[in-house]
């Protein structure tokens, strides 16, 4: 493992990393079974990171819940252990060396203090805790780390919005970290009550986007407060990029690869690809230079993006590829859930469906356009949802929580459904969400 990484290095500069991407294939392929089967036709000494294999999610995973993990390069004798992907009800477990993780924490910490914070802040952290979830600890651990002397206000994310409220308040809370949807219900509770929080001036969010509306509302409950992204992170491959608003861009966040530590690619989704030039939309694989104990290699972290500049320096985020859909916090499996469709079909056939995200009132919203009818729509509804609970159940806490809208579903005819402008074939997947 390489030295851990100082909170002062710049992560939007470029820095040499041939030697270290290089490094890290050498020492995969050699120590991981996974790694060493996946590059046994690749070259053994590949000119560009581009001559690897793109690693694929399906086989990646289950050689990682056998036994013995065939992902992992060794022992895993000291560090954690996180939930990734977890919404889907097969159990996915990512690892962290303790000496990676802290390296983690560490360049996560310098973002944060990109991203506006300053000495002497009071920080609300209402992440989520338990459970396995990575939010929480990766910004305690952050704050730790940090070189600013700050002070952390663990209120975590399933507390409700009042006493949350109380703690800010009573607490001198001047940053408050969250998810946007966190933030939102927590600003629409103090405006339900005539209550704003002046002494906030920061409002750090991630997990998700804000919205529009949901800028509105942030407003008016933390009149003096600035909402900025803190960092662009993944459970499985840390952390990513680090955001960069665009002056010309109004509200539109970019971010810059969290060099020299993670190596971004955008490949075209069909042909794998390599995309440079900026507007044109792939998804988005990483390279993390600081996981060593569970390799992540050309990995497809589930996001599709645009470079928008010539030298592939900054990205936009368009949302998820099409086998998985986020709201609010929680990831879609849409695989699993066309499989809890057709299953409640009167046949048990395959179903058309039509995955619609949006956005209204400060809340994401998941709608399935089912192709057909059924004698009992509401009965259906309660069954599709209880599904849901059983495959997804953080959007269940979600929805009960207030931070996401019931699911909606809308009984269509075939002629209904969206489609290519080019290939006339239904669209899974559209998020309205992202012009």
């Amino acid at each position: 493992m390489s030295a851990v990484i100082s909170a002062s290095d710049h992560l939007g500069e470029r820095a040499p990393q041939d030697g270290g991407w290089r490094e890290l294939v050498r020492f995969a392929r050699e120590r991981s079974p996974f790694y060493r089967d996946l590059y046994r036709d690749a070259p053994a000494h590949p000119g560009a990171l581009a001559e690897m294999p793109v690693v694929d999610l399906q086989s990646f995973w289950a050689v990682h819940r056998r036994p013995v993990s065939g992902v992992l390069t060794g022992p895993h004798h000291d560090g954690i252990v996180f939930a990734t992907g977890g919404t889907t009800g097969e159990p996915k477990r990512t690892t962290y060396s303790r000496e990676e993780f802290r390296a983690t924490s560490t360049v996560s910490a310098a973002c944060m203090t990109r991203a506006g914070l300053r000495a002497g802040d009071r920080v609300a952290n209402l992440l989520y805790a338990g459970d396995l979830y990575m939010s929480f600890l990766y910004a305690t651990h952050a704050l730790r780390d940090s070189p600013l002397p700050v002070v952390e206000l663990p209120v975590g994310g399933h507390i409700p919005d009042d006493r949350v409220a109380q703690i800010m308040e009573g607490d001198h809370a001047t940053v408050a970290i969250g998810t946007a949807s966190a933030l939102a219900s927590l600003a629409a509770h103090l405006s339900r009550h005539g209550r704003e929080l002046p002494r906030v001036r920061l409002l750090l969010y991630g997990g998700e986007a804000l919205h529009h509306d949901q800028r509105d509302l942030l407003a008016r409950a933390f009149p003096r407060a600035r909402p900025a992204p803190y960092a662009y992170v993944s459970v499985d491959a840390g952390i990513l990029g680090t955001p960069d608003l665009d002056p010309g861009a109004g509200e539109l966040v970019h971010y810059r690869p969290a060099e020299p530590h993670t190596i971004l690619e955008i490949v075209d989704p069909d042909t794998g690809e390599p995309i440079t030039e900026p507007g044109r939309t792939g998804a988005v694989l990483a390279t993390s230079l600081l996981r060593r104990l569970m390799p992540v290699i050309r990995y497809p972290v589930g996001d599709q993006a645009q470079w928008t500049d010539k030298g592939c320096r900054r990205l936009r985020l368009l949302g998820r590829t099409i086998g998985h859909a986020r709201v609010g916090t929680t990831t879609i499996d849409l695989d699993v859930l066309r499989s809890c469709i057709n299953a409640l079909s009167n046949n048990g056939g395959p179903v058309a469906l039509q995955t619609v995200l949006r956005h209204r009132d400060t809340m994401d919203e998941l709608v399935l356009r089912i192709v057909g009818s059924t004698p009992d729509p509401t009965a259906y509804h309660r069954a599709l949802e209880a599904h849901l609970h059983t495959t997804h159940p953080s959007f269940d806490e979600e929805v009960t929580e207030g931070r996401l809208h019931r699911l909606v579903i809308e009984w269509v005819t075939p002629d209904q459904l969206d489609t290519h402008p080019r290939t006339g074939k239904a669209l899974p997947l559209i998020d309205e969400r992202h012009p």
